[in-house]
């Protein structure tokens, strides 16, 4: 028996009808899904990395750590002057207090170095006084005019004399030729008085005080 073909109905007549394809897979339904949420997390991800380099959070920047960084040691040198400022204003009245002690400490020092300074000074011109009125007033071994070398008066042997003392009185100008008064007393205090005009020779008698 032949084969028999029959046409659809619905197919007009005289149009062909174009072969039916395969049958379509059956695609899984969460690879519908998966396709646009991919595209959304691409497209978010995209546009954070463009608001980063276009002008993110200016603080995640190595030149705004930099600056913080700079501004904390700043901060930190200035918290330090200010402890040491405040601790030498706290040390100013102590150190003013012991400098000032010092400065009265060394002009009370330095005035009592004066006065003894000009004690000495006095003292010394007392001695230098004394000792050029006794040498004023004293006859030392040797030949003196008076008048010239000595002053007229009586004078007196400033201790007690031994056996060699020898002493004379002569008229000035006579070289010693004319004897006045003359005596070699071998012990005791001898005592003599000159006059302006004569000579005295004082030979092993030691020293003779004006009185």
């Amino acid at each position: 028996m032949d084969d028999v073909h029959f046409q659809p109905a619905s197919a007009t007549a005289g149009t062909p009808v174009p072969p039916a394809g395969p049958p379509a897979k059956n695609r899984p339904s969460w690879l519908i899904w998966l396709i646009p949420g991919v595209a959304v997390v691409a497209l978010v991800v995209g546009l954070g990395i463009g608001v980063g380099v276009a002008g993110g959070d200016p603080t995640q920047t190595e030149e705004y750590e930099a600056l913080q960084s700079q501004i904390a040691g700043e901060k930190q040198r200035a918290d330090n002057w200010k402890v040491t400022a405040e601790g030498a204003q706290a040390s100013a009245p102590s150190a003013a207090s012991s400098a000032s002690a010092a400065a009265s400490s060394a002009a009370q020092r330095r005035a009592e170095l004066d006065q003894r300074e000009a004690a000495v000074v006095a003292r010394e011109r007392a001695v230098t006084a004394t000792e050029q009125q006794v040498a004023a007033n004293s006859i030392e071994e040797g030949s003196w005019t008076v008048g010239r070398d000595i002053a007229p008066g009586t004078y007196r042997a400033s201790q007690s004399v031994g056996s060699g003392c020898y002493w004379k009185i002569t008229r000035s100008g006579t070289n010693g030729d004319d004897i006045l008064q003359n005596d070699i007393p071998g012990g005791g205090i001898p005592t003599v008085t000159l006059r302006e005009g004569q000579d005295f020779t004082n030979h092993g008698c030691g020293t003779s005080v004006k009185q």
